[in-house]
């Protein structure tokens, strides 16, 4: 089943992985298209902190603030790679196409997000690799004068989001319910693929259709 669903080089030439990654990849763009639009608010939202006192005693009144990374700009644009080739913005010279990329000009402030869809157990392998082989383009982003954060994350095909999914939407300001929701929606996506995919697996010519193949 592993092969069949992550480590087929036919399946890959055909591009049945990257069909099912595009359909992960759609569901995430979705919600970060709908955080982009919101009005962000400088400062954070102000949350109350619990505090446990000795009995008697008197609570400190503390409040929390909880900000995002999307909090430290007012206006933010959005390319994500998705039937078109991804070119990456004029900030510095490279042919690595991230799957979504959150920029924005006038704070000159950049979050880069890469999907991976491997295998469960392969999960943090494939962490590490994609961290390694954005960190050049990091860099020269800072380099030029930019804030930069790389998001690598990975839902398993089998259905199972990493952590790195949770981590990446909290930074990104996605938050309980909604952030719930689509990490839901993500595995799901991707254990309909597999089942899709699957289910093809001993027809050599493959292109997809039907109401789980558009």
């Amino acid at each position: 089943m592993a092969h069949i669903l992550s480590g087929c080089r036919t399946a890959l030439a055909q591009g049945r992985y990257r069909w099912r990654h595009d359909k992960v990849l759609t569901i995430l763009a979705n919600t970060l298209e709908q955080e982009r639009r919101k009005k962000h608010q400088p400062h954070g939202r102000a949350i109350p902190s619990i505090k446990f006192v000795r009995a008697g005693q008197k609570p400190p009144t503390t409040v929390t603030t909880r900000t995002n990374l999307l909090q430290k700009a007012q206006s933010w644009e959005m390319k994500v790679d998705l039937r078109e080739r991804l070119q990456f913005l004029l900030v510095v010279q490279t042919t690595l196409r991230p799957d979504a990329v959150l920029w924005s000009e006038e704070a000159k402030k950049i979050i880069l997000i890469e999907l991976t869809v491997p295998w469960e157990e392969g999960c943090e392998q494939a962490f590490e690799r994609k961290s390694a082989k954005y960190q050049d383009l990091l860099q020269d982003c800072r380099g030029k004068g930019w804030q930069a954060w790389l998001f690598p994350v990975e839902v398993g095909c089998r259905g199972f989001p990493a952590q790195s999914v949770w981590r990446m939407l909290t930074a990104i300001g996605v938050m309980e319910r909604e952030r719930k929701m689509t990490v839901r929606r993500m595995g799901e996506t991707a254990e309909r693929a597999s089942c899709w995919l699957w289910s093809r697996r001993e027809q050599l010519s493959w292109k997809p259709g039907g109401v789980d193949g558009q």
